[in-house]
């Protein structure tokens, strides 16, 4: 993929998600492969905040009410959702231009489900303000 191409809000990746993306590969991996899906980008290009798909909803990491921040996503949605899926928009997850232009790119979010997970991501209290803020997802 060339480094050339332009990021856009909507974007989806498939990229090696490692912990300095906010992902913790499964043991005895270094990375897990997720997609990606770009939210906002600092002002500066350096860091764009993320949420992903996910399979299901790993109750171990979440609170009694954040399920609300997983956004369904019927198999077939995207191709490459072959299973019922779900947004994951309780936490954004950093991920760089190289990072995102390193992966594969996957499509564009629909304009429904971005505007739904927007919602989600602002009204989540894992993020704060200034975070919000400094995306531009606010």
């Amino acid at each position: 993929m060339s480094s050339t191409q332009t990021i856009e809000v909507g974007n989806i990746y498939k990229i090696a998600a490692d912990e300095a993306n906010g992902i913790t590969p499964p043991v005895g991996m270094d990375v897990w492969y997720k997609h990606f899906v770009v939210m906002g980008v600092a002002a500066d290009g350096s860091v764009y905040g993320c949420v992903v798909f996910d399979s299901e909803i790993n109750r171990e990491y979440i609170g009694p009410d954040e399920d609300e921040f997983f956004l369904p996503i019927k198999k077939g949605s995207y191709s490459f959702i072959d299973h019922d899926s779900y947004l994951e928009c309780l936490k954004l997850k950093p991920a760089t231009a190289e990072k995102l232009l390193s992966g594969k790119f996957e499509g564009t979010l629909s304009s429904v489900h971005m505007a739904e997970a927007k919602k989600l991501v602002q009204l989540s209290r894992r993020h704060d303000y200034i975070m919000l803020k400094m995306y531009g997802i606010i």
